[in-house]
Parts: structure tokens; sequence; C-alpha cells
């Protein structure tokens, strides 16, 4: 059910080769590749962004060229044959929505939280919340913001969307990908050197907008708009919801039910 045929990259492929895939919408983070009995890692749109935080501008032509295991952090394992609930305790308990599954051979595939959302569908995951017990506020910053500053709060406050003032739109970890490693960026830093692109303002970046909503929508609804469009939240009264808070939020106050696993 689970299963995605997510590419297992050879860690030592160079990052300036990885970086394209990580911009497609639909993968979260790219398995690497390693003899068995090693420790599963992958690289993800937050392990990249995070090294490159800590970097000085004329070494990121320099980092782009280094094997993506340097920018790479262990992944959660889980067997095949665990829970349901077992996942989510991991999810919750490692802060990220996503897990390799191993099989007892060593084979493994690739299992995220939007996978999880389908879950709701089938009627495998229930919950009597709505978006008004899940929604937290939304956070914003202005459009003279630099990419360092949204960044730097991304990774602090271990959140995937900014929203932008005065707009409807917002951006998130995947949009900074596509801009800054967008073959016009990577031509421009060819010619003129990288310089220091992470000062830029976020208003060089697109905005997606946001999908309006009822507060008292049951999540059963909502996790099918969000399966529906990755990357999308739903906003409803200064509010967001992301997938996250369809099934982690309920996970974590005791009023998600699994009916099956």
């Amino acid at each position: 059910m689970f299963e995605k045929a997510y590419p297992a990259v050879d860690p030592t492929t160079p990052m300036l080769s990885v970086l394209p895939l990580l911009r497609f919408h639909e993968i979260d983070v790219l398995p690497l590749s390693f003899d068995a009995g090693r420790r599963q890692k992958g690289v993800s749109g937050f392990s990249c962004l995070a090294r490159l935080m800590k970097v000085r501008p004329e070494e990121v032509a320099s980092l782009l060229k280094q094997p993506c295991e340097v920018v790479s952090e262990p992944l959660a394992i889980i067997r095949a044959d665990s829970s349901l609930s077992s996942l989510l305790n991991m999810f919750q308990r490692r802060r990220y929505g996503f897990a390799r599954v191993v099989e007892s051979k060593g084979a493994g595939a690739l299992l995220t939280l939007p996978d999880v959302l389908g879950l709701y569908q089938d009627g495998t995951l229930r919950s009597s919340l709505r978006l008004d017990d899940v929604g937290s506020n939304a956070f914003s910053m202005p459009s003279k913001s630099t990419i360092r500053e949204v960044l730097g709060e991304m990774l602090d406050r271990r959140i995937r969307r900014v929203f932008v003032s005065r707009t409807r739109g917002f951006i998130w970890d995947r949009s900074i990908i596509e801009h800054l490693f967008s073959p016009a960026v990577l031509a421009r830093m060819t010619h003129r050197g990288f310089g220091d692109l992470l000062e830029m303002p976020v208003s060089g970046i697109g905005t997606i907008t946001a999908k309006e909503a009822r507060g008292r929508m049951q999540l059963r609804e909502a996790a099918a708009l969000l399966k529906a469009e990755p990357g999308q939240c739903l906003v409803f009264n200064g509010k967001v919801v992301t997938p996250w808070d369809l099934v982690m939020t309920p996970w974590k106050k005791g009023e998600l039910k699994v009916v099956s696993s």
C-alpha cells in the first residue's frame, strides 16, 4: 500500500545532480543506497538547506560538487510488519513525516506522511476533530525578509511553510530549493559567483496561494484536499492546517482512531 518508486541515490553522487530531484513536489526525501548493515540515510530539502546555511557564499560552488552523503541524515527505520500506531509514534518522536520501511531481507521502501493521509479515505483513520481543533496560528514574515532569515525561522521552528505578510501566499522549503537551484540561478552562479543569494529578499520567490477552508470541516475531507495537492495547506480565520496537523495533532491528543493497521 505504501511503497513508492522513490529513487535510491548513490551516496557518492554530486549534490548538483541530486538537487534537481528534490525540486519535484512529490519527493520529500531521497534515500541513499548503502550496502547491507550500514545505517540508512537520506537527503531531504531540510538537510540541504540546513547545510547551506552553514557555508560561506564562496564555498557553495564547492559544496555542490561534493558527494550528497555530506548533507544526508539518518532515516527513521520501521519494519514492514510493524503497526500503523508504531509508525505514528515514530513520526512524533522524530518530528519527520517519513521513514524507511525495511523487510527482513533488508530491502526497503519509503513511507511518508501523504501516504498516511490517504488512510482517512478508506476509514483506517478516523477522528471526530475538525479543522478548528488542529489549526495553528499562521506564521508570516515581511516580503523584505531575506531568504536567510526565513530559512532560519523554518529550521528553528521546524516548519515548512512561511506566509508572506500582506499576501495570501506562502513559500515552503521546496520553493526555496526551486529558486536557489533553478537553472537560471545556477547559470548566474557559474558566471558571477554565488554571491550571497541568501541575503536576497523572499519577494523574489513566487508564493503559493493557500487553499481556503471552513473551520468546521471534517479532517477526512481536509485530508483528501491536501493529499491531492502536495505542498498545499489550508487556511481559515488566520489559522493554518498542514498534512502534519491532520495526522499528528489528533494523534498526539489521543483523538485519532486507527481502525486497522
